[in-house]
């Protein structure tokens, strides 16, 4: 066997298992498809045995797969330091990074742990929040770059289109509304443009409707639906098994497509923030 675990292939290995797709891991590696696709079945071939399986719409480690990422993190940390090392651009000080949970956590949570290795001298703060308050936090100059979401018609000259995805009503498999109370709505709290959204529509044609569940993550917004409480608004990334796209409304009450970009605080960002814009952007756009 290869004694030699290319430092390409294990990075190739790991994007693929955070992503969870060959596509999106060529988007950040800046590969084709199919070449990330021959450096993992070379490395199955070398080991003789599945790294990767697929589970639903995503692709995951197998048992020898988790085994070998933990190996393959400690590997691209090192060689990562070993670079930042050596790097003569030493960026410093902080940077202050919102988001919201429509972004992939895990494959941000990488990125900035890659960003970090490679910039030892910077300090990176996340926030995760509704997109009405890191833009607030953007204007009071709270944070330096947010990661936030909008409608695709308000989004400004200044906001990174990343990707669009769509909004539906969502609830509890056979759910229908209450003939005598009206729609029990489910948001994610006042501030949040889906409740607004939800409200005007309802209204619009003249349904009777009462919040019945406030909670500002999209975890228990999720679970309120899932046991029955109500209906409310869900972008596609996180529908589920446990929740369905209420059709009548679907087709009585059509919703916009929203936009989920990249923000900066200030019209002229520093050197470091450029930095790390310029990273999530390369990695976090598709299409």
């Amino acid at each position: 066997m290869n004694q030699r675990l290319p430092i390409d292939v294990l990075r190739a290995l790991q994007t693929v298992i955070e992503t969870g797709s060959v596509t999106r891991a060529a988007e950040r590696l800046h590969l084709s498809q199919s070449a990330v696709s021959w450096k993992i079945k070379r490395l199955e071939k070398q080991l003789d045995r599945p790294l990767i399986q697929r589970d639903g719409q995503r692709l995951v480690a197998s048992e020898d797969g988790v085994q070998l990422l933990i190996h393959a993190r400690r590997i691209l940390e090192a060689h990562d330091a070993a670079l930042a090392h050596f790097n003569p651009v030493q960026l410093q000080g902080c940077v202050r990074l919102g988001a919201t949970e429509q972004v992939p956590m895990a494959e941000l949570s990488s990125l900035l742990a890659q960003f970090s290795r490679q910039h030892r001298q910077l300090d990176v703060r996340i926030v995760i929040e509704q997109s009405h308050v890191l833009r607030q936090a953007l204007m009071d100059g709270e944070l330096d770059l947010a990661l936030h979401q909008d409608f695709t018609h308000r989004i400004e000259a200044r906001d990174q289109l990343l990707w669009t995805e769509h909004v539906h009503w969502c609830a509890r498999p056979g759910w229908q509304p209450e003939a005598d109370a009206g729609v029990r709505l489910i948001t994610f709290g006042p501030g949040c443009f889906y409740r607004q959204l939800a409200q005007e529509r309802l209204s619009a044609l003249g349904i009777r409707w009462q919040v019945a569940v406030e909670c500002g993550s999209v975890e228990g917004v999720v679970s309120a639906m899932a046991a029955g409480l109500g209906i409310g608004l869900l972008s596609s990334a996180h529908l589920d098994k446990l929740i369905e796209v209420y059709r009548p409304f679907e087709q009585r009450l059509p919703l916009p497509e929203v936009a989920n970009v990249l923000r900066f605080g200030s019209e002229n960002p520093e050197p470091r923030l450029q930095v790390l814009h310029d990273l999530l952007v390369q990695a976090l756009r598709r299409g």
